[in-house]
């Protein structure tokens, strides 16, 4: 296809901008070819238009071929590892795309019950596509294909360490030595900082009816602390879901405890009301941007959840119902 910007370039994934160690001129029609010394074993961008295509680098010949509205850079060497990351890039783009099918129009839907149902089957959607991404992981772990899949998700990474630690997990200790492992051990190391580790920090909340609670009246018991807010959809979802095993975390022994970063009273009281939650909750009314509970407790996103020991460790973040019967059992 005729490209707008006729200059072709080849960068490393850690190249500020376009700085390019390799550049081509397209002619007219679009094509072009480049032929040069290369490092064995990494991986580049191939750079054109708004194409930002990645490959790993072997002794070979590749061609820009196109499928499903998408570009790849595929190896004239039928089994090379650019062909199984194509094959990996392909599969992930077709999760991607019916994800993306399956959220078109969320934001417009004004009900809430509709809103959580569908961000249910959305959540489970992604979910989905990251075991995949995982496995991905996994099947290039030792090469810097392993490494640029994690790097290229830096965006999920930083906002979901709990996804972070499973694809440094799946990375396994044999990383290649380059600047994209350095990038990637740093880029961890500052999530890890992120996160809510040790002592639950103190609060003072109030109650629906007005009582005011603290963190020393749940010693004792394992906590569910569940940070939410009525305008958030997924908060919504998670609080039906909790609803389905609230009565299994009580008999565990559990104290179960929402706080709400709303900052209107009656659009938290009426979402409780809506959503039949039947464990405690808990407010801080000066909303999710103000709120120094949230700002303690490092929530980035509702909704957070965290399950704290009986001496008041924090132990997991997000846990699953399995991982809370797990740790208490």
């Amino acid at each position: 296809e005729p490209l707008r910007n006729k200059t072709v370039g080849l960068s490393y994934p850690t190249a500020p901008g376009r700085q390019y160690f390799l550049t081509a001129t397209a002619d007219s029609c679009g094509y072009f070819s480049m032929t040069s010394e290369i490092t064995p074993g990494k991986v580049a961008f191939l750079n054109f238009g708004f194409q930002h295509l990645p490959f790993y680098m072997e002794q070979q010949a590749y061609q820009v071929k196109k499928a499903n509205g998408h570009y790849y850079v595929v190896s004239e060497e039928t089994a090379s590892l650019q062909n199984q990351y194509v094959r990996y890039m392909r599969h992930i783009d077709s999760l991607d795309a019916a994800y993306n099918r399956l959220s078109c129009g969320y934001d417009t839907i004004a009900d809430l019950d509709l809103k959580a149902g569908l961000s249910d089957r959305m959540k489970e959607s992604f979910a989905r596509r990251n075991d995949e991404v995982i496995r991905g992981i996994k099947q290039f772990a030792g090469t810097e294909i392993a490494l640029n899949i994690v790097n290229e998700l830096m965006y999920l990474c930083e906002v979901d360490y709990r996804f972070f630690s499973r694809a440094m997990e799946a990375l396994g200790d044999s990383l290649p030595e380059s600047d994209l492992k350095n990038k990637i051990l740093k880029d961890f190391e500052a999530a890890q900082a992120r996160q809510l580790t040790g002592k639950a920090p103190a609060f003072s909340l109030s109650d629906i009816r007005g009582k005011v609670y603290t963190l020393e009246d749940f010693r004792g018991k394992y906590l569910l602390l569940d940070f939410w807010a009525s305008w958030c959809a997924p908060c919504r979802a998670k609080n039906k879901e909790l609803n389905k095993c609230y009565q299994e975390l009580k008999e565990l022994g559990l104290n179960v405890v929402s706080v709400s970063l709303d900052d209107d009273r009656n659009k938290w009281l009426k979402a409780v009301r809506e959503d039949q939650i039947s464990w405690l909750q808990l407010a801080d009314l000066d909303g999710f941007k103000n709120s120094k509970v949230r700002e303690a407790y490092k929530v980035w996103q509702v909704p957070t959840v965290y399950l704290i020991s009986p001496e008041g460790e924090v132990l997991i973040t997000g846990p699953s119902l399995e991982e809370i019967r797990k740790t208490v059992k």
